[in-house]
């Protein structure tokens, strides 16, 4: 009976020590690489102020991926591609403070018709 219980008390030591080892690994977070997508021409093509179709709200690109607002009730501060530029219709996003990290809003970018449409709400680059 002592043997048992002995073999018994050592089988629990050891599943609460294995236990407590897959917790420590499980507590590790894992750092995911962020790849920056840059495209300097298209980059320089997108660069402009679009403006709302009343003219009182302006979101203006960079070319050096940062950004500015008026009249918008979000303040953004820097774009960015969502994927690589291949084509003349694509998918940014529009980066402001949040409480702890930034918020990122996306938003269609459409070259060919210099229009950018953010949250159902279209902006028009003024035609050169």
């Amino acid at each position: 009976m002592k043997k048992l219980s002995i073999v018994a008390l050592a089988l629990g030591l050891l599943t609460i020590t294995a236990c407590n080892n897959k917790k420590e690994e499980a507590k590790a977070p894992a750092k995911a690489e962020v790849e920056v997508i840059t495209d300097s021409a298209f980059q320089e093509k997108v660069a402009g102020e679009y403006k709302s179709l009343d003219q009182q709200t302006v979101i203006t690109l960079n070319k050096d991926l940062t950004a500015s607002v008026k009249g918008y009730n979000k303040e953004y501060y820097k774009w960015g591609f969502v994927t690589k530029p291949e084509v003349t219709t694509i998918n940014i996003e529009l980066i402001r403070k949040g409480a702890d990290t930034d918020v990122k809003d996306q938003a269609l970018l459409d070259v060919e018709e210099g229009k950018l449409v953010l949250k159902n709400e279209t902006f028009r680059k003024a035609a050169k």
